[in-house]
């Protein structure tokens, strides 16, 4: 197979992990479809609000709710729509039962929001310099965010069903990295795969990216099998620590032990010449995983942070 082959994802029955979000959007469906039947008239899906960490499968189900729903699905990152008019743009390409994706939909500004909500609860746009109301056809808003709380309350009140995705667990990494393999017709060895599902973070995105990088590997070897010898060439290369860390991340882990109590944000930003909104993001896991804590002086290094520094060192 082709190594640049995107396996596709058909149903909800193929999505591995995030179960309560497979449940509920299983039920949803199941409901859309007899409702369908009774009445006769096709409609849409109700709007969806899919909330969770970077690379947990958000775009991945709404892709799977398309396939499902056996309608267009629509992708558009938010922060692309700059003012109303794109957005009234955007909403006017859709045809009835269309599903429109837009990631990161925390991005649009207040006003776009505003134009959006309003086409979302009256079905129609109010085009500037138009004495008339332009209909729209029913559609289904999928939104995907990372902080549900940036959005305004009434664009957060349009939605009907709110999906909270979390982290995976290290079976369902290692679960999802090997149906992965398996998809794409890559051979893997069981303990390749255990190895790559403990630096993934319980983030699939980086399970599959190192997968991905640990195939090269494999490739530029000449061998039709990735191995243990594989994936430990490619992690040294790349400089990724036990826990899936990369050479920036770590960076800031050293700055604070070099530091030996609080730094400020601005210090670290600074330090690390990226902008402050760009390390907050980094954190995140840091504080999932109990590495680092945020004080009124500044972040500081856990107990836990200083023995995974020592062990990496080791």
């Amino acid at each position: 197979m082709n190594e640049n082959t995107e396996p596709i994802i058909s149903t909800l029955n193929h999505v591995i992990g995030q179960a309560r979000a497979v449940n509920v959007l299983r039920t949803a469906l199941d409901a859309y479809f007899n409702d369908r039947l009774k009445t006769g008239v096709e409609g849409a899906m109700c709007h969806i609000l899919m909330c969770g960490p970077g690379g947990t499968g958000k775009t991945l189900l709404a892709e799977v709710v398309s396939r499902e729903c056996c309608t267009n699905c629509h992708t558009e990152l938010a922060q692309n729509i700059g003012n109303p008019g794109q957005m009234q743009g955007l909403l006017m390409m859709l045809e009835a039962g269309d599903i429109l994706f837009l990631d990161e939909i925390h991005e649009l500004s207040s006003t776009v929001q505003v134009c959006l909500y309003r086409a979302l609860e009256e079905g129609k746009l109010f085009l500037t310099g138009n004495r008339k109301a332009v209909s729209l056809p029913p559609f289904c808003l999928i939104g995907a965010t990372t902080d549900e709380y940036l959005l305004t309350t009434s664009m957060r009140d349009r939605f009907k069903i709110l999906l909270r995705l979390t982290h995976y667990s290290h079976e369902e990494m290692t679960l999802l990295i090997r149906q992965r393999a398996k998809r794409l017709g890559w051979a893997i060895d069981d303990a390749s795969i255990g190895e790559l599902a403990k630096r993934s973070r319980g983030v699939p995105r980086l399970g599959v990216r190192l997968l991905e990088a640990s195939k090269r590997q494999s490739s530029a070897d000449s061998s039709d099998v990735v191995e243990a010898r594989h994936v430990e060439a490619m992690l040294d290369m790349e400089g990724i620590d036990g826990l899936g860390f990369d050479q920036t991340e770590q960076k800031y882990l050293h700055l604070l032990r070099a530091n030996q109590g609080a730094v400020r944000l601005n210090v670290i930003a600074t330090h690390l010449g990226i902008p402050r909104q760009t390390v907050e993001l980094l954190e995140r896991d840091f504080i999932r995983l109990g590495l680092i804590d945020k004080t009124e002086k500044g972040r500081i290094l856990t107990s836990q942070g200083v023995a995974h520094l020592r062990t990496t060192a080791s």
